[in-house]
């Protein structure tokens, strides 16, 4: 047994004391700790806008145990505290299913919000409001998609109004003691595409003129911090936040918020991107994150969330040597203790992420498990699902149907080929030992794949090769995706580090910055936007020049048999229901082109949405669909239009190409099937039999955890997919 000495330090005691009682009010560690052993003190780091860290001294001291001694360090206590609570709630929460959807304890509705919340929207913003006044100051809303975490974020704003702005003076969230100005406002970060919505949301559902809003986005926008003070709800897009920090523009970073509010949180699941790190050197009193989808492929995804939170010990990097905690371990040598960054160790990766990676569901990855779901995001986190909340939401029945449809002979003939061919390549890998080593010419065989079965055209019509830096190109058989928007680029512009990018997107961002940079590593982009004008105008009304349209010959239009099951599916819609209108989704744009060109030919109204459109024209394009009666179809990619957006007006989804993830897919149903809908949704899934795609329904009902693929060309997509599951993809 060992005995463990706490140097006493009368002057830290309260601190200790205060500390101690916050984190049991949190449900952080069990009442029977002293706070002696949670933190014998804490005091505030450097200040850093881009740097967040935080470092506990004893007495000005650095304790440093490194050559000995038994005072038990501070992650060594958390371990402690996380072993003597598997021990006592480890039998108890065996059941990973079991959740409890239902809170006893509601709140009054504010009165500025002029909308009827629900009551599970009541449970959660009596909940919210303990949180935010708890260790933890804010947390995860997790509702199904369309339950409204719009209106319960604005709901939670109007409440906390009367009480006045926090002082985030704890040292846990603000460890920085440099003087930001402090502003009364709520900083909501979000998709391009949901501004507009947000906007809405907060003009409809609250009192005419109780709050002051204003859009910081776009290149005129305001950048006189002083204005900041005068509005409640100051609105951004995640693109404006990443290039402000990326070129040292702290507009956004010069403010002390009073609360963050990240919609669609998912977007900022990857902790190395440069986006993520704009988000998490931002300050704020309280933080938020509203995702119904917090986890798609990976547990690791959800740390970039906690880590914006910032919660011990679960955000930080714990030094092996000493009593020094930071949430940043970039530099070779620690600032504070001097100890070598490898003698730091991440909290979330030791306990959680590692244990589960490579264990799973067994030993210590189970172990994991339990303490993630039912510690930690048992604290931090509120789930409610249609399922569970139906009584209250009233929702509408919702169809799914899998439709299956078989090639002609012509389709036929030609994937048969291109697959031979494929699978040819693929064998070559596996008797050369380099199948890993090739992932991501394996994902184009498979892109290919998945094209020809929509239409050959879209292999057929697409050039070989990316053109040299600077020149617009039909970019490869593969679409790219824009470094910047993360949709498939539009009048693809390449970079000399071979990164693609719309190159509307690049005149956008030289509208604001002096000199660009790529976002993925950081090399310059120096371009000629003047060059091939006149390849960017329209060679065919309503589609741009990098539209496939303009590579076919146009007289000669073939069909594909995914487009004539759409069009068949969209006859049955109308005799069903003269009014109705629909969405389509596909992975590519170039497949909803021919999609467009072929229902305008036969006289359906039709609008469309990519990721290169601005706020404007999404906007201009939503309001024809949801006001146009003669407008019926929605056209976009999943990636453009499966966040944010409300569109109750349709009642119908066609699904053209099965997604690697399931969970993306769930997001472009919830466009529809959410609060406001009255009318039976019914969801079309389009599959070809004997392909590629029945082998991905296989592989999603296969694996347990679903991961993104080939969507938007992710290369660390592949990190989900092993040499089996390849090698199941290619088996006949």
């Amino acid at each position: 047994m060992r005995i463990h000495s706490h140097p006493s330090s009368s002057s830290t005691e309260d601190e200790a004391d205060n500390l101690m009682n916050e984190a049991q009010v949190g449900g952080f560690v069990d009442t029977d700790l002293t706070a002696e052993a949670v933190c014998p003190n804490i005091t505030k780091g450097e200040c850093s806008i881009k740097i967040k860290e935080e470092q506990v001294e004893q007495d000005g001291v650095i304790n440093d145990v490194g050559n000995g001694g038994d005072i038990l360090l501070m992650w060594q206590k958390w371990e402690e505290e996380n072993d003597r609570w598997m021990e006592e709630n480890y039998a108890l929460y065996l059941d990973f299913n079991s959740q409890n959807e239902f809170m006893t304890e509601t709140a009054e509705q504010p009165s500025d919000l002029i909308i009827p919340l629900l009551r599970y929207q009541k449970e959660w913003l009596a909940w919210a409001l303990k949180q935010e006044e708890s260790i933890v100051r804010g947390g995860i809303l997790a509702d199904d998609m369309g339950m409204g975490k719009t209106v319960q974020a604005i709901a939670l704003v109007l409440a906390k109004r009367g009480i006045g702005q926090a002082i985030s003076d704890s040292g846990l969230l603000s460890p920085a003691p440099c003087i930001l100005q402090a502003v009364k406002g709520t900083l909501v970060i979000c998709p391009v595409v949901a501004v507009i919505q947000w906007v809405n949301e907060i003009e409809r559902f609250t009192t005419k003129g109780s709050n002051a809003i204003f859009v910081y986005h776009g290149a005129n926008r305001e950048k006189n911090i002083c204005r900041f003070a005068e509005y409640d709800f100051v609105i951004t897009t995640y693109s404006t936040v990443e290039t402000e920090y990326r070129k040292n523009i702290m507009i956004l970073h010069s403010m002390n918020w009073n609360r963050i509010i990240l919609d669609e949180a998912h977007c900022v699941k990857n902790i190395r991107s440069n986006t993520t790190r704009a988000i998490l050197s931002l300050e704020s009193s309280y933080k938020w994150a509203l995702s119904g989808t917090p986890l798609q492929n990976r547990v690791g995804e959800l740390y970039s969330l906690v880590h914006f939170l910032q919660i011990i010990p679960y955000s930080y990097y714990f030094c092996e040597d000493c009593d020094c905690r930071a949430l940043d371990n970039s530099s070779f040598e620690c600032p504070h203790c001097h100890h070598q960054s490898f003698r730091h160790f991440c909290w979330w990766n030791r306990y959680i992420a590692s244990p589960i990676q490579s264990q799973g569901n067994h030993g210590f990855g189970r172990d994991a498990m339990v303490l993630l779901k039912h510690k930690i995001l048992k604290t931090i986190m509120l789930r409610r699902t249609k399922k569970g909340r139906a009584a209250d939401l009233g929702l509408p029945l919702k169809i799914v149907t899998l439709r299956k449809d078989c090639f002609d002979v012509k389709e036929e003939e030609y994937y048969r080929s291109l697959w031979d061919e494929s699978r040819a390549q693929f064998n070559m890998y596996i008797q050369a030992g380099t199948l890993m080593n090739n992932y991501v010419n394996i994902f184009n065989l498979l892109t290919r794949m998945r094209q020809a079965v929509d239409h050959p055209y879209l292999v057929e019509c697409s050039s070989s090769s990316l053109a040299r830096s600077g020149r617009t190109t039909n970019v490869g058989y593969v679409e790219q995706t824009c470094g910047l928007c993360h949709d498939p680029a539009k009048d693809p512009i390449v970079n000399s580090c071979t990164h693609v990018f719309c190159k509307s997107c690049l005149i956008n961002i030289s509208a604001i910055v002096e000199q660009l940079s790529c976002p993925s590593c950081f090399k310059s982009i120096t371009v000629d936007f003047t060059a091939n004008d006149q390849k960017t105008k329209a060679t065919i009304k309503g589609f741009r020049s990098s539209s496939i349209l303009n590579r076919i010959c146009l007289d000669n239009f073939q069909t594909s048999t995914k487009i004539e099951a759409l069009r068949e599916e969209i006859r049955f819609m109308i005799e069903r229901e003269g009014s109705a209108k629909a969405i389509v989704f596909s992975q590519f744009t170039s497949f909803l082109d021919l999609i467009h060109y072929s229902l305008q030919k036969s006289g359906i109204n039709c609008v469309q949405l990519d990721g290169s459109m601005t706020i404007t024209a999404r906007d201009s394009a939503i309001t024809r669909f949801t006001s146009d009666p003669d407008c019926i179809i929605f056209l976009m990619s999943l990636k453009a239009g499966g966040l944010s957006l409300n569109l109750t007006v349709a009642s119908h989804v066609f699904f053209m190409d099965p997604w690697w993830n399931a969970a993306v897919e769930r997001q472009g149903e919830d466009r529809i099937h959410r609060i406001g809908q009255f009318k039976p949704t019914r969801i079309v899934r389009f599959v070809i039999e004997n392909t590629i795609e029945e082998r991905i329904l296989e592989l999603q009902e296969k694996k347990k955890l679903l991961f993104e693929g080939t969507v938007g060309g992710a290369s660390e997509a592949l990190e989900e997919l092993t040499e089996a599951d390849l090698k199941f993809l290619f088996v006949t």
